[in-house]
């Protein structure tokens, strides 16, 4: 049985955001989405390849807010999903305040989820 290795729980949700700069690739425009959040991290499907170890810059917007936030981060893994690329992104450097604002729009979302879930016979 795999270990879990994330120190804080990952809240699905599906976030729009934008890809900046990709290490060595400036002026890098490309639309994304986040599928969950966290502390320390965040889950993007991607339509391009990323190596663990790149560092990437995003835009994560919040729309029902009308918020966003720059982000620097990470990849940590990365797997080939549909066509699609997922990557894990530890997250370098954020906003702390637009951070909590963002877990504090998830996290009530994800726990609805979650009731549900354990609701179904």
């Amino acid at each position: 049985m795999n270990k879990e290795k994330r120190e804080f729980l990952r809240f699905e949700c599906l976030l729009p955001a934008e890809v900046v700069k990709i290490e060595g690739k400036a002026n890098l425009v490309e639309r994304v989405t986040a599928h969950d959040f966290s502390r320390e991290g965040l889950k993007l499907t991607i339509s391009f390849n990323l190596n663990p170890g790149s560092n990437m810059e995003l835009k994560l917007f919040l729309p029902e807010k009308k918020i966003s936030s720059k982000l620097s981060g990470e990849v940590t893994w990365s797997k080939g999903v549909q066509n699609k690329m997922e990557v894990g992104l530890k997250i370098k450097e954020m906003d702390k305040k637009l951070k909590s604002e963002i877990l504090n729009w998830v996290f009530p979302k994800w726990l609805e989820k979650e009731r549900k879930k354990q609701q179904k016979p």
